[in-house]
């Protein structure tokens, strides 16, 4: 008997640890440093830029609390620029980010670059922005702006592409001319024809015309189903007249004929 009622108990903890184990809530992980939000946040890129529209296009009659509403109090007296007799009203015609540096939680420098007219002329500037941002999330430019350098020019070696040659040439050149064609002239129809099955490749919804396939040259060595190429293709803007270069890197799949299943690396979903 005693030996029957330790079987026993051994057997009612056992299935009490399995119902334990089935039930029981995993305890929440702490968030790590990688999946918290980024800092500056596109909010703190947005307000920066916004600083440099307005901090730029600053000009004889210039609407001084405008920009003292993105500025600390503390920095109200400086920050306005001293305007000379004959300084021109400036028009800054855009601005994009081009760097942001992470200063610690909630302090920032976010680099504006902005295209500015003067006097009848264009020159971009790059505006080093000081952006924090406050316990309740309010953003504010904490100190004083400051002029930097664009960035450095780069100097990398162009590769040497072979071009497309052998039996499959003629076929593929075929069909991106065909496709070119559709793409560039906003003829979505057309393509469908020219993709493979369940793929999508929109046409441009501004259109200009084809004016040829200049080269064809292959990415990668072939293989069974299909090859990457680079094609350069010329289009003539219909307003313009003018005439581009451009090169369009492209997927081509092997079937029942040559499909052209993606260009610019991107991949289209059906």
């Amino acid at each position: 008997m005693v030996l029957w009622c330790l079987v026993g108990v051994l057997l009612l903890r056992g299935v009490g640890d399995v119902l334990a184990t089935s039930t029981a809530v995993p305890a929440a992980r702490p968030v790590q440093d990688g999946a918290a939000v980024a800092w500056p946040d596109d909010g703190a890129r947005a307000y920066a830029a916004q600083f440099a529209r307005v901090y730029l296009g600053y000009g004889p009659g210039g609407a001084a609390d405008e920009l003292l509403s993105f500025m600390a109090p503390e920095l109200t007296g400086a920050v306005v620029p001293q305007l000379g007799k004959r300084d021109p009203r400036r028009v800054v015609q855009d601005t994009v980010i081009a760097d942001a540096e992470r200063l610690d939680p909630r302090h920032a420098l976010v680099t504006v670059a902005a295209r500015v007219s003067s006097g009848g002329s264009w020159s971009t500037r790059f505006l080093v922005v000081p952006v924090a941002r406050d316990g309740r999330g309010g953003l504010v430019v904490y100190d004083l702006p400051a002029f930097a350098e664009p960035p450095a020019r780069a100097q990398v070696q162009v590769a040497e592409l072979e071009p497309l040659s052998g039996v499959d040439a003629a076929p593929i050149e075929e069909v991106l001319v065909r496709f070119f064609r559709a793409f560039l002239a906003g003829r979505s129809d057309e393509l469908e024809y020219l993709v493979p099955a369940g793929v999508r490749i929109g046409a441009l919804t501004d259109p200009v015309e084809f004016v040829g396939v200049d080269s064809i040259a292959e990415l990668e060595p072939a293989r069974r189903d299909g090859r990457p190429v680079l094609a350069t293709v010329r289009a003539r803007d219909p307003e313009s007249e003018a005439v581009y270069a451009l090169r369009y890197r492209v997927r081509l799949l092997r079937g029942d004929r040559w499909y052209v299943a993606a260009i610019n690396t991107t991949r289209q979903g059906g």
